[in-house]
């Protein structure tokens, strides 16, 4: 942790990188953005799952969901359910940065399916993917592989096809993969998305200083940063950023890291891509995957993909 965010904060633009946002508290703020009127993206989401869930999962004949980036595994359930309802013993792989969501998720879905087997792995999808193959067998598959909440779009152009392929390399020649991904649309939507009228979004960009503070012994003024988050049409993404509202210093002790910051100075803490069906199959391509459905409901905010490993 130390090493990254030193590395973002020294660099320019500056930056943190956003797995960051994800202690306790930020997770719970989290799923508040996910319930604003404003955040369309849940909702546009679990509307797809719900209608599309059996389906997928019968074409894909999975007996195994491994979920990466689970949270709390909001959108899970419609998933499970298809699974199990084609097999007695029906496994769950949940692969988070925090343990706290794994736990509390987990209880919830054994509760409604008491058949199931849960292997929660703790870790950093960015680096880290390879655990997953400490939570597979090769008598669980079919597998299908999850991705959602668009959190692919949190990573650049070079970084999503990176990680596809590390997804890739662990998938079977059966394995399919489930993306879900946020849509170009009007910027208007957008925008507001990442603004709502209560500040849930900006208490959670902020969030992140609490955790450097605690994690790094900082000494941060959280005060002196406002919200930042706008939607830039050329890239097709949202940048968010913390803006100093001062000039001042930001200390990490346990980073060995001072940073002096000027009056509107940011420091960049997220990207959200949006995406095409034709960007979103050169992704997968690069990835070393290839798409095999594209469901999107009329009204084109969101949607979702499945695929498979090229061969």
């Amino acid at each position: 942790m130390a090493r990254e965010v030193r590395s973002g904060l020294s660099s320019r633009p500056r930056s943190i990188p956003p797995k960051y946002f994800y202690d306790e508290r930020g997770s719970r703020l989290f799923d508040a953005i996910c319930d604003l009127p404003e955040y369309y993206l849940t909702r546009a989401e679990f509307a797809l799952l719900q209608a599309h869930a059996a389906g997928i999962v019968q074409r894909s004949r999975a007996r195994c969901l491994v979920e990466i980036g689970s949270g709390m595994a909001r959108k899970t359930g419609s998933l499970l359910r298809a699974i199990s309802a084609r097999t007695l013993s029906p496994v769950y792989v949940p692969f988070d940065i925090a343990p706290g969501p794994i736990r509390e998720s987990a209880r919830g879905l054994l509760a409604a399916h008491p058949t199931l087997r849960v292997r929660g792995i703790v870790g950093d999808f960015a680096h880290e993917c390879v655990r997953l193959s400490r939570g597979l067998s090769a008598s669980d598959g079919p597998a299908l592989f999850a991705f959602l909440g668009s959190t692919i779009g949190n990573l650049d152009e070079t970084e999503a096809p990176a990680l596809l392929r590390t997804i890739a390399s662990l998938m079977q020649r059966n394995d399919r993969f489930l993306l879900g991904i946020d849509l170009v649309k009007d910027p208007s939507t957008i925008a507001r998305a990442y603004n709502d009228a209560q500040g849930v979004t900006a208490a959670f960009n902020k969030n992140v200083l609490s955790v450097l503070a605690r994690e790094l012994d900082g000494r941060i003024d959280e005060s002196a940063f406002e919200h930042l988050a706008l939607y830039d049409e050329a890239r097709e993404r949202v940048e968010m950023h913390l803006v100093s509202q001062r000039p001042q210093t930001m200390t990490l002790c346990s980073g060995d890291l001072h940073i002096e910051l000027g009056r509107g100075e940011r420091v960049m803490t997220e990207i959200s891509r949006k995406f095409t069906e034709k960007s979103a199959k050169r992704m997968l391509f690069e990835g070393g995957m290839t798409m095999l459905e594209w469901l999107s409901a009329p009204e084109r905010l969101f949607a979702l993909c499945v695929a498979e490993k090229t061969l």
